[in-house]
């Protein structure tokens, strides 16, 4: 049997053209390669990863996930960041990964190879097809220089990977393209990490997510996201002075930036709060700095401070705060099982705080799904996890399921 190495790039890409190559050679086998050291951040090549591990395992393949060498592609298309998409570092970056793809072929033993990257509306078909025969010639093999975009492939693509809710990122993965696509920014979300944990909103978290999904659709459990978009927040920098001294301090998500520095003296002290001359900032007294978590949403946006320092009347506060809304944001939550009925609802949530705390592990998650899966499988129980829960429990509130309405069936 003849055996084919598929260049995987995304789940997107790939979700019709391992169709189309399943149709074209049904006596081949194929074998999925992922292999994208272009991507950056590494959470977005992860993320990339999980979701073309979905599309390969909902048709059968086997899928090799290659190594993450941002260093190796950097040096390649050193002296080409500029260059415009569809120019001569696509050209590069095309060269290097076909190049180990063939690699790997050859150490399998396929006899051809070829790309999805021929799926992506963005990449030059004539380019991809001129460098995969090049290189193919190199190491003996055949490329197939497949136009998956031909008869409406494209439209249909578009269709599969709506139907099976993948993920869909919004640039190439190649850092130098992002900057072109977005030009004049202050600075990029896609590349910013905040904190150690996964923030309503964050990729981090949406990769929590599918590696959940990925974990119980390979336990043939069913599995539905919901899509919801709500104003995120991020606190960008922060200071609190207590006469003169800096001091641990957390902030209220939600608060609104403070301009320039705030002064301001302690008129009274009642039992957690101070009574301060300006009243366009709050602070309160706690007994410990865990990160704040809010049960509802705040439709306030006054500033907040949290200290645990002691203060007395006449104290002098030096307060400084920049933070950012982003009235599009996006979360998503997640359903294992029936839908439509259920007689119990078991419910985490996908979201930590900025240090990954006050949340839950991947392992106890796939640990509960898998002890539980029969009653899953019957329709007795769904497991819900929600997002951007931690910031006013958003995800529940949206979700379609109205679970604070929901009486037992």
């Amino acid at each position: 049997m003849e055996k084919i190495l598929v260049h995987i790039c995304c789940g997107v890409d790939s979700i019709y053209a391992l169709r189309k190559l399943k149709e074209d050679y049904p006596n081949s086998k194929l074998i999925g390669y992922f292999y994208d050291p272009n991507i950056h951040p590494q959470e977005e090549f992860e993320l990339r990863w999980i979701e073309t591990k979905r599309v390969c395992d909902q048709l059968g393949i086997e899928c090799i996930k290659g190594d993450y060498e941002l260093d190796k592609w950097m040096e390649a298309v050193k002296g080409y960041e500029n260059e415009p998409e569809r120019g001569e570092r696509c050209t590069i970056c095309h060269d290097l990964r076909l190049e180990k793809s063939a690699q790997v072929a050859k150490d399998l033993g396929c006899n051809k190879i070829t790309t999805v990257l021929m799926m992506s509306p963005k990449k030059d078909f004539d380019v991809l097809k001129e460098v995969g025969e090049k290189v193919a010639q190199k190491y003996g093999l055949e490329f197939l220089a497949v136009d998956f975009r031909k008869n409406g492939g494209t439209q249909i693509m578009n269709k599969l990977s709506k139907e099976s809710q993948l993920y869909h990122q919004n640039y190439c993965g190649c850092i130098y393209g992002l900057f072109n696509q977005r030009k004049n920014l202050d600075f990029y979300p896609e590349l910013v990490s905040f904190g150690k944990g996964r923030l309503a909103g964050s990729r981090e978290e949406l990769l929590f997510i599918k590696q959940i999904r990925l974990y119980a659709e390979n336990l043939g459990l069913n599995c539905f996201e919901e899509e919801f978009n709500f104003i995120g927040w991020r606190l960008i920098s922060s200071s609190v002075k207590l006469n003169n001294e800096y001091i641990p301090h957390k902030v209220l998500p939600y608060s609104v930036s403070i301009n320039g520095i705030l002064r301001t003296s302690v008129l009274d002290v009642k039992e957690n709060s101070l009574v301060l001359n300006k009243n366009n900032v709050e602070v309160y007294l706690t007994t410990n700095l865990n990160e704040p978590v809010l049960k509802d949403p705040r439709y306030i946006t006054k500033p907040v401070f949290l200290i645990k320092e002691e203060v007395k009347v006449g104290d002098k506060l030096e307060l400084q705060l920049k933070t950012e809304f982003n009235p599009s944001m996006k979360s998503q939550n997640l359903y294992i099982g029936n839908k439509g009925t259920f007689k119990e609802i078991v419910e985490f949530y996908s979201d930590t705080d900025i240090e990954g705390n006050q949340g839950y592990r991947l392992e106890e998650i796939c640990y509960f799904v898998k002890d539980n899966m029969e009653k899953i499988e019957k329709g007795d129980l769904l497991v819900a996890v929600y997002g951007a829960h931690l910031v006013g429990q958003i995800g529940k509130k949206f979700s379609t399921l109205r679970i604070q309405e929901f009486s037992v069936v």
